[in-house]
């Protein structure tokens, strides 16, 4: 749970409906919850105005928080014309730049659950993460902040805070979980304090990751996932000597009490006993020093890093 759960969860409960759906056509005519295919296609996930938006954000503290780090008068762009993922981005016209400061891309989905008791398997309604970029277009990379892969700017340091607003949006649309793919491993660490990958076997493996690969890279996020990105893991348990490849699979992080308890159950904590115990990694260190070194990421040098990051 990060430090503004407790904040976010009772701004939540004094915001209404009627804020969150500011300047739409009449209220009346719009039901409640709108099913999953049958949504306004005028709302963010068929609920969310523009002008709805900017007043959650602006009463959560969202927009204060990115004042503080600088930005001090910011624009909402919200595309909704696919009706299969919706787009949120944040801009800020003082001072101006090029690129989003946030740029979100999510869908309502449905996952297959497992059965759990008498319960039979079905598919529950979850809100889908197809892509989220934090990032400060002003900000340079430094010792502390070195690039990961798939960056272009520094991270805006606002991720537990997106995440909470997007725990809300599935309380207050009725879904079970936020679902994600981590594209990188430092993703997947970042989402790792909330979500579970909904395979055990994998959620195993992830964490076999941590526990031999962190400290090869002397506890470097940066270090680590980029020594997956450039292919210098491997998995000694493996029947042959390759490298391992950052493997892409669903993360979830469980609302519902059902979701919440399937991954209590002793045949998920076994898989992931499995997937620990049949992964024994390596890290290249010398290769992965050499290479950082090189691409100017450790020691920072930013002129070798803008010579090349733009194609990561």
């Amino acid at each position: 749970m990060t430090r503004f759960r407790e904040r976010y969860e009772e701004i939540y409960t004094l915001l209404t409906r009627t804020e969150l759906q500011q300047g739409s056509a009449g209220l009346d005519e719009l039901s409640a919850l709108p099913d999953l295919f049958g949504q306004d296609d005028e709302l963010w996930l068929g609920f969310y105005t523009e002008d709805g938006l900017r007043i959650a954000l602006e009463k959560y503290g969202f927009m204060r928080d990115l004042e503080r780090i600088g930005f001090r008068d910011r624009r909402l762009e919200l595309r909704t014309d696919d009706p299969d993922e919706h787009m949120l981005r944040i801009w800020s016209k003082q001072p101006p730049c090029d690129a989003p400061l946030v740029e979100l891309v999510v869908r309502r989905d449905f996952l297959q659950a497992p059965g759990l008791g008498d319960q039979p398997t079905t598919h529950v309604p979850v809100l889908n993460i197809e892509w989220l970029l934090l990032q400060h277009p002003g900000a340079g990379f430094s010792p502390e902040r070195p690039p990961l892969p798939g960056q272009r700017y520094p991270g805006l340091g606002v991720g537990p805070q997106v995440l909470e607003l997007l725990r809300n949006v599935c309380q207050r649309l009725e879904l079970a979980a936020l679902v994600t793919v981590p594209s990188y491993f430092h993703n997947a660490i970042f989402y790792s304090e909330e979500f579970r990958h909904f395979d055990p076997y994998w959620q195993g493996a992830f964490l076999a990751l941590c526990r031999d690969v962190m400290p090869q890279a002397a506890g470097s996020v940066a270090a680590s996932s980029w020594g997956l990105y450039w292919e210098m893991v491997e998995n000694k348990n493996a029947p042959t000597k390759e490298p391992f490849d950052w493997f892409q699979q669903l993360m979830v992080y469980p609302i519902s009490e059902r979701l919440r308890a399937y991954f209590e159950t002793r045949d998920y904590q076994r898989e992931v006993q499995q997937g620990l115990s049949d992964h024994d990694f390596l890290l290249h260190t010398e290769p992965l020093k050499q290479t950082l070194a090189a691409r100017g990421i450790s020691p920072l040098n930013n002129e070798r890093i803008d010579a090349w990051i733009d194609d990561v």
